[in-house]
């Protein structure tokens, strides 16, 4: 099992430098977003404003935790996977990447400029609010494995479409895609499962007072 660990670790190692590419194209979509919420570009806006109003919709203090964890984790690893091994298409990884930050800025922007709940009237009963230092940590730890576990994913398919623009077949396909898929299950599977955990608790923990913020 160590030897396992220790060859997708190596894997993994093999694509910091890419990884670190990865997160630059990714805060260029992120700043981006700035242009395009200020300029209102509706075409760029429709995905992130579909996703604030599918959040809205379902997000609820009695929502099954279960459920929530379910979504999250299935979600991340199957959408992230897809983008590691679009590699296989040579450019479409930075293309994912890009608009993935571009997605993640607007939607931060829209919600940070639309009017919150007003609160509760005095006299109803509220449930204590959560610690926030313990939400900001589940919090931080959600930023710092799921985007991580993405850009190295990204990294990964980064280098598959190198390896594809040079020879763009299937049998270089399946020899470059095993060992990246190998580091995908069994390092960052475990951790996007960490992440939709912790952002599991922290939801939960932000949605259980009375008149929640979304």
């Amino acid at each position: 099992m160590l030897d396992i660990l220790a060859a997708a670790l190596r894997t993994l190692g093999a694509h910091v430098g890419a990884a670190l590419w990865a997160l630059g194209v990714f805060a260029c979509g992120f700043i981006l977003a700035l242009a395009v919420v200020r300029l209102d570009v509706k075409s760029l806006l429709v995905l992130p404003q579909w996703l604030l109003r599918l959040a809205r919709k379902y997000l609820s203090p009695d929502l099954n935790p279960a459920l929530l964890f379910a979504f999250i984790f299935g979600f991340n690893t199957a959408a992230i996977f897809c983008y590691m091994l679009s590699g296989g298409l040579i450019f479409l990884p930075i293309v994912f990447d890009l608009f993935t930050g571009l997605n993640v800025g607007a939607i931060m922007l829209i919600d940070a400029h639309e009017p919150v709940d007003e609160p509760a009237p005095r006299g109803t009963h509220e449930p204590p609010m959560p610690a926030r230092a313990w939400v900001g940590f589940l919090s931080m730890f959600v930023v710092v494995a799921e985007l991580s576990a993405f850009w190295l994913a990204i990294g990964m398919g980064m280098k598959l479409g190198h390896r594809m623009q040079a020879d763009f077949a299937w049998a270089t396909f399946v020899r470059e895609a095993g060992p990246r898929i190998f580091a995908y299950v069994f390092i960052l599977v475990p951790a996007l499962a960490a992440s939709a955990l912790a952002e599991t608790l922290a939801i939960k923990a932000m949605l259980g007072r009375a008149g929640s913020e979304q």
